[in-house]
This record gives structure tokens, sequence and C-alpha cells, in this order.
């Protein structure tokens, strides 16, 4: 997640219909998202919590982070644990709410407004304090986001900002700092200037790299900042107070935050532990009040009230390192990926409701002709689950050694699957290593790694395969496809396709199924006719809560878990 040339301007721009001139921006529902989560989810309203005399003692909220969390910085924080922690202690002009809505006032912004052309952006904003006392300021917007999008900060979602004009150029060190479109008019007063009309913008404003510091605070810190919590401030429902690296995180109700009546906890833990039997053995005697459920447990806990699945845009997947001397052949990516058997791995092995994927737009986005993305492009490989045979994957295999003037003794040696931390990975990457083990003759070393040493394996260019997910940041499928332009700062594959590239700068000059259509050819080159990763499954995930608990807010894209509701009931 870094920086992009001169082409991502044009890609991360959607050309879609304008907002209503001079109109404020009506709450938009996304019909991909889940229900709300905990307790109930049928019944339980977080907007409305039980009277004080339903409410338990102890407000005290318990919850299971199975990663270590190593960046804690708005900025740069990448994750999506991360991330969902932050946005506990951090707020934005806007908050996301139940199924994905986005309602006039529901964070820093009491409103805003439209320009008749679609780009210009005026947020209002409301009477709200930092966690120090200081007021916010539309200044501490602009300068904040333009941190965010300075060349020294190095923030792998900057590309987020370059709708906004001359954000991208500032980022790639080709424009200055005073040609970013933020500007701030007055205290309360922020204007945004848009590149294109985007009808996705303010959806993207939930994420922590649009939330907000006081002007000059970075500065302060120097290099502590958000490396502890002495040099954290503070915007959202909760205050950090405690962060005790690979334990545990403690946060506590904000006094200053804006609508702090709303907040009914008084305190939040999130121990990260990652090993899933202690995870439920914590669970089962109280030690935590919500976690996640991994396949092997999800009978056990199914019938609880307070469980839920939700089916989110999310694709994981295998990806080649196409610098390497094998996987720069197409036919020996292709290789790997038919040799696996999705549906058996989806069955038998993970067993988590997930689908198994035969391409990587999942099926909630939306595609041409009103149709969902993966149903016009349809499956867009073979593997051992879904027709092909052994006999193809080796043939292929074959192929494309003697295209490189390579043997299969060559092949096998060295290799490696570079996957993250838990038992789920781990079940994952056994699995894979038998199935290429057993049915291509080849031995794959695996590496499992926490997120900072697997992203150094990456960056280094020598690893030569790995396990990630990706999950939508928007509702669209240039989300996903974004990832793979030749200069994305996530093309940590080292794919350079023209023909790709300029697909989706096409697209992005479009409007409708014309546009759409652009990206569902795109996603045949990636997929279908270059093999550069081999999704695996379109995600599934299951929690439990405790059933005190009351006001989880769980969504699919944007912010995907909101405890601001949150309460334990008697």
């Amino acid at each position: 997640m870094k920086k992009f040339l001169a082409l991502m301007l044009a890609l991360v721009m959607a050309v879609m219909m304008s907002a209503c001139a001079g109109q404020p921006t009506d709450p938009v529902a996304d019909p991909t998202q889940a229900p709300t989560a905990s307790g109930d989810p049928a019944t339980d309203d977080p907007a409305a919590p039980a009277d004080d005399d339903g409410m338990a003692e102890d407000q005290t909220l318990r919850v299971s982070i199975a990663v270590d969390l190593t960046d804690l910085n708005p900025l740069t924080e990448t994750t999506t644990e991360g991330s969902e922690m932050m946005m506990t202690v951090l707020d934005s002009l806007v908050r996301q709410g139940e199924n994905g809505t986005i309602e006039m006032g529901s964070g820093l912004a009491e409103s805003w407004d439209v320009s008749e052309d679609g780009l210009t952006y005026t947020f209002h904003l409301r009477d709200a304090k930092f966690s120090n006392g200081d007021p916010i300021r539309a200044q501490d917007f602009e300068y904040t986001w333009k941190k965010a999008l300075a060349p020294e900060t190095a923030s792998e979602y900057a590309y987020m900002l370059y709708t906004i004009e001359g954000a991208q150029a500032y980022n790639v060190g080709e424009g200055t700092v005073d040609g970013v479109a933020i500007h701030a008019v007055d205290d309360k007063t922020l204007e945004v200037k848009l590149v294109n009309p985007i009808d996705y913008f303010v959806g993207t404003l939930v994420i922590p790299q649009f939330s907000v510091v006081p002007e000059g605070y970075i500065e302060e810190c120097g290099d502590q900042f958000f490396m502890d919590v002495e040099h954290m401030v503070f915007c959202g429902p909760f205050v950090m107070t405690e962060w005790v690296p690979s334990q545990h995180i403690t946060v506590e109700k904000n006094p200053n935050y804006w609508d702090a009546d709303s907040v009914k906890l008084d305190k939040i833990i999130f121990e990260m532990v990652t090993e899933t039997n202690t995870i439920v053995n914590m669970y089962n005697t109280d030690q935590i009040d919500v976690m996640k459920v991994g396949a092997d447990f999800l009978d056990t806990y199914r019938g609880e009230a307070g469980f839920i699945s939700v089916t989110e845009p999310v694709t994981e997947y295998v990806k080649f390192n196409c610098q390497n001397e094998f996987f720069a052949n197409a036919k020996i990516r292709k290789a790997f990926s038919m040799a696996l058997d999705r549906v058996s791995y989806m069955n038998d092995f993970m067993r988590t409701g997930s689908s198994p994927a035969y391409g990587f737009i999942p099926p909630s986005i939306q595609g041409s002709g009103a149709k969902d993305f993966r149903d016009n492009n349809g499956d867009l490989y073979k593997d051992l689950g879904n027709g092909a045979t052994v006999e193809e994957a080796n043939a292929l295999l074959d192929e494309g050694l003697a295209e490189i003037g390579k043997t299969r003794e060559d092949l096998n040696q060295g290799l490696s699957l570079v996957i993250g931390q838990g038992d789920d990975n781990l079940k994952t990457s056994q699995v894979f290593q038998e199935y290429w083990k057993n049915n291509l003759g080849v031995d794959v070393e695996i590496k499992s790694l926490q997120y900072s040493l697997r992203q150094a394996e990456y960056q280094g260019k020598e690893y030569t395969i790995g396990k990630e997910g990706w999950g939508a940041d928007y509702n669209d499928a240039m989300s996903f496809l974004e990832l793979f332009i030749t200069d994305s700062p996530y093309n940590d594959v080292y794919y350079s396709n023209p023909e790709f590239d300029k697909l989706l700068a096409e697209a992005n000059t479009l409007h409708g199924d014309e546009r759409l259509k652009k990206m569902e050819e795109a996603e045949k080159i990636l997929v279908e006719t270059d093999g550069v990763i081999a999704p695996t499954f379109f995600q599934t995930r299951s929690w439990v809560a405790k059933d005190k608990v009351k006001g989880i807010i769980r969504n699919g894209t944007g912010l995907r878990v909101d405890y601001k509701h949150v309460y334990i009931a008697k």
C-alpha cells in the first residue's frame, strides 16, 4: 500500500453520475452490507441502547484481535484489524452506520454541500474537541490530509486521496502542497475539490486516514507520533490509555467526544491473541466477550444468540512473484492454480461458509447490465474442483518450464509460501502444500510471518508465492483491480500489462455499463489470460458475542465494525 505514478490518477477517479447540484448528499445504503451483529441481530438497535436501569454496572467490553498490531499511526496503518480498533478512538467527517449507511451529521461534519458540477464538496464542521480539549477546526483536517499525502509520510493509503485535485502530483513529488485542493475556508468550513465527480467520495471518508489530528501535532511529537499513548491525541468515542505490544490495548470513554452521550461503554480491552484454542478458552471462561469464530468451532457457537456470519466483499488469493524466473511465466502460474481443489478446500477443510472463487471480483460487486460482476464474467479458470485434471495441470507446468528452458528439478529448489500468522493461515498453507506436492510433485516451504516481516519479504522481491486477502475499500470493482496497475503501491507481484492498464484508464473516462465492461475485460486479462493471482475463496466471517453484549455494528466495506453504540446489558 504505497504510491502511484501518473496513470493512477485516471484510474482511481470513477467518472460516475454527479451529486445533485447544490444539495446535501443523501444517506447511501449499500445493499451488499451485512446486518447488524451482537446479541440478537434481528432485534438489537444500536442507536437506542437500553435505559440505564437495564445496563450492567460494569460497562467493560473485552474483544479478541487475532493479530499483533504493530503500527497504530492513523496515517500509515493498513490492516483491517488495526483500522477497526483505531476507529474506536478516531472520528472523521462522517461515520458509517448500519447496513453501510452514511447519514448527514453522523460524524464531525454537521452537513455538506456539493457544487452543481459535482466537483466541490463543502463540509460544515460541528462544535467538537480533541481529547486534549482543543477545538477541532477545518485547518486541522487540511493539515492532516495533506500530511497523509506528504511523500515523506509514505502512507500506503495516500492514493485514496487522489480523488482530490493536486493530491497525486504532490504525493509523487511532481507538485506542491499548495496545489492540493483541500482548503480551510474558516474554522468551521472545509472545502475539497475533486478531479472528477465521484458519487462514492463521501463513502471513502470512514477510514482512519481521513480522520484528523491537531495542526502541528506531528511535528510536535516527531518520531514518537502515535508510537505510545503519551504521543497520541484522539477525536473519537474512546481514548487509548494503554498499549502493551503483543498483549493488549485498552481504550476508555472520551469525555470530550462530541457525541459522548451516545457512548455507553466505559472501557474496551482488545486482547491480541493469535492461537485459536487460547481464544476459545478465553471466551468460554469469560475472559473475553467477543471473538471471531474459526471453522472448527462454527457448529459449537452457531446456535448462540450472539452469533453472526457476515459475507463480505473480500477475496482470498494466492499471488505469484512475476519477477521470479519461474513465476514470470503465465503457464507455470496457472499450473499452480489449476493444481488446487477449491471445492474440497472449502467443504472439507475450511468449512466457514465461504464460497470457492473462480474470479477475483466478489459476487456482491456490481457489474454491467445491472448484474453482479461475477455473474457477467463467470468462472475464469478451472481447477481440480471444477473440471480440470491432474494431467492438465502437469502438462501446463511442463509447457511453461520448456518455454523458459528449465526443468522440474530446477523449479523444485527453494519454493516457499509466505503466509500470515494464526491457525487458519497455517491450515490453509498446509492444504495448499499438500495439493502442490501430490498433484505437481513440488515441495513448497511454509513461511508464517507477522505483517511487517511479510511485507518486507514481498518488498524484497525474493519471495516466490504468497497468500493474501483483499477487501473492498469502497463498493466498486476498481477497489480490487487497481492493485495490479503497473505502478500501484500494492502491486507486490510486480505485474505489468499495458493492455490491463489501458482498460482501467479507459474505464474512468466512461459512465455506467461502458465503464463496468472495461473493468470486466481487465479482470479477464489479469486472471484468465495472465494468471497473475489464483483467487481461492470469497470470504464469509463469523463472530460470537456474549448475550449481554448489545449494539455492535458490522459492515462489509468501509468501517467494518463499530463499537460506538455498544453496551453491556444486565
